[in-house]
């Protein structure tokens, strides 16, 4: 019995349990509600700048709690597929043979994994895809690590490797994955490096999260290895999991909740429940759209059969009851609910934010267009495998009932493949209502990365249905080994004409990107002691490089004389990518600069008609 249980035994058996629960939830709900109802929007995001990083660091500090106490559950879940047969044979060969090594699903895991982490850190080109929200991720990271505050700095300065924030805006995303890279920024310091390093571990656990919530479904390795190796190959989650945006992490944290939630159900050890609890709330920090994760989890566990799965830590108890009727759920969904409302705070302070887009952000008038181009995205095998996709509509079709296998079954649930539909469907739909929700706009193909694991799940279901249904070679030490070698041998032929995809760097955002690598060499320059006015200065902070807005050089000319006395003159101002753009604002911006300022050149460079420059500025 683990140590966590006896206490909350204790607190569920009280007779107390019930009003005070009820009274605790009723608090949590004022607080809720007082709060967005007696303070504005912008009081919100002050308090929300000095208090979610620290929020998320106690959330962050429960989870690896969590996961301590689960490490056994961790160790176990490892050491069964490093010896399970993946083809159960009736005279297995010799222990120790290289045969039997072959045919266990360790093995074939591990060679998945390593495969996919060469694939995204050597095929897939390591750059910006999303400018200049990377930037803004980064230096939100930067701004956690040093500083404590949860925001991207419009104004901030290095005084002999002491960093000091001047301006500091709220940003409309959330900051879980800024949070995750202020971690190595901590550790290791601050280089940009970090966050495709983390964007490219966390791929590779994806895979191994694929594979587990596969194998409790389907209750067979060869399915779970089908699913990874589908996802490890899904042509943008390589592309974007080389990138520092931040759908790959939410993809990922996505399914650490769908696994966490599944095995809770089956297990129902308060342990499970636990690190539900604190993982779910961390999860829905990562993109505005992930505390639907939120509404799965609700679903699953509302559907939950009663009375078919055994309680992992206590066999003798008997059946269990219905998730919603048991004490233990309402006591760890006030951690859960208490870890939830900063978030839903954040979602209430930003939603008056213009998402760079004027008029109506979500609307049905969006539907039509985003359905047709977002459901052909997934059938047109130009860009998403369709082999992929017809295998997960066979896993959504293959029969309820499951060939027994090592791995077991998934009690406990009705409808798991309908659970892995729903987790498509909340994180496919929700898009198209969105104004920049089409998979073509721009680089908004990314959202779709969060539809990639109940599709590789699904897949993986399919091609073990196929491969169990195939005609039984019997001349061959397992039946089904030939059918599996040729599903293998195909999806990886299939597969192949998108590698010149994933290789591409292309034309989006070229303008942006040369932008960004011009105003790297630019910047060496430069002295040390110096500032550069940027309409992107976390760019330039990430650098280690003194910035501040543009338009401080038109609406504060005091601070801009002041630097000028402070640096010895050495202000410069950066002419980049928005000084090109039809935006009205920001070429008056620059204009202004021009205008009120001489500007003497330091570094120029061109592409196409773009012109990029660093100029050292005078008063006029």
């Amino acid at each position: 019995m683990s140590s966590l249980k006896t206490p909350l035994q204790r607190i569920a058996e009280s007779r107390y349990f019930v009003p005070a629960t009820a009274l605790l939830y009723l608090v949590l709900a004022g607080v809720l509600f007082i709060v967005t109802g007696t303070r504005t929007k912008g009081e919100i995001e002050i308090f929300l700048t000095q208090w979610m990083a620290k929020i998320l660091w106690v959330d962050f500090l429960l989870i690896l709690f969590g996961l301590l106490l689960c490490r056994r559950d961790i160790a176990a879940a490892f050491s069964k597929i490093g010896t399970a047969p993946i083809f159960p044979e009736e005279q297995p060969p010799p222990s120790g043979s290289w045969r039997r090594r072959l045919n266990t699903a360790g093995v074939w895991l591990a060679l998945i994994v390593v495969a996919g982490f060469l694939l995204v850190t050597q095929v897939a080109p390591q750059t910006h895809r999303i400018y200049y929200d990377e930037d803004i991720y980064a230096n939100m990271a930067q701004n956690i690590a040093l500083t404590g505050q949860t925001g991207m700095a419009n104004y901030a300065t290095f005084e002999y490797g002491e960093y000091h924030i001047n301006w500091l805006l709220y940003n409309k995303d959330p900051g879980g994955w800024p949070f995750l890279v202020s971690l190595a920024f901590q550790l290791f310091g601050v280089d940009e490096v970090f966050l495709f390093r983390i964007a490219n571990l966390l791929y590779a656990g994806g895979i191994l999260l694929v594979f587990f919530i596969t194998r409790l479904i389907a209750g067979r390795d060869l399915a779970g290895l089908l699913a990874a190796l589908i996802f490890a190959l899904i042509p943008h989650n390589l592309i974007w999991s080389n990138t520092a945006a931040a759908e790959a992490p939410a993809a990922f944290f996505g399914g650490l909740v769908v696994l966490i939630t599944l095995v809770w159900l089956r297990t129902r050890a308060p342990r499970h429940l636990f690190l539900l609890a604190v993982i779910l709330p961390f999860a829905c920090t990562l993109r505005m759209e992930s505390g639907l994760l939120g509404l799965w989890a609700l679903a699953a566990l509302a559907i939950a059969k009663i009375g078919t799965a055994p309680n992992f830590d206590d066999p003798a108890a008997g059946p269990p009851r219905h998730p919603f009727a048991t004490r233990e759920f309402w006591a760890l969904g006030l951690v859960a609910f208490a870890f939830f409302i900063p978030h839903l705070w954040h979602l209430w302070a930003v939603s008056g934010h213009s998402w760079g887009a004027d008029g109506a952000k979500f609307s049905t008038f969006f539907l039509a267009k985003n359905l047709k181009t977002n459901g052909l995205y997934y059938l047109d095998n130009a860009a998403f495998p369709l082999l992929f996709t017809l295998l997960a509509l066979a896993g959504l079709a293959a029969g309820g009932g499951r060939r027994k296998g090592p791995a077991g079954g998934s009690p406990g649930l009705v409808g798991p493949r309908l659970l892995m539909l729903l987790w498509f469907g909340l994180f496919w739909g929700i898009f198209l209502f969105f104004y920049a929700g089409s998979y073509r706009y721009g680089a908004d193909v990314r959202f779709a990365l969060l539809s990639f694991m109940p599709l590789a799940i699904l897949a993986g279901i399919g091609g073990d249905k196929i491969i169990g249904t195939a005609p039984n070679f019997g001349s061959f030490a397992s039946p089904r080994l030939p059918v599996a070698t040729l599903l293998v041998l195909v999806l990886l032929f299939s597969w192949m004409k998108f590698v010149p995809l994933i290789r591409l760097v292309g034309q989006e955002a070229w303008g942006a990107r040369y932008d960004h690598d011009h105003a790297r060499e630019f910047v060496k320059r430069i002295p040390n002691r110096s500032i550069v006015l940027s309409h992107v200065p976390t760019m330039f902070l990430l650098w280690g490089q003194n910035a501040i807005q543009s338009y401080a050089g038109i609406n504060n000319p005091d601070v801009i004389r002041d630097l000028m006395m402070r640096y010895d003159g050495h202000v410069y101002f950066h002419q980049g990518y928005w000084c090109s753009t039809l935006n009205d604002s920001n070429r008056l911006i620059c204009e202004g600069i021009r205008k009120n300022y001489d500007l003497v050149p330091v570094a120029t460079a061109r592409e196409q008609t773009t012109e990029y420059g660093l100029f050292r500025m005078t008063k006029k």
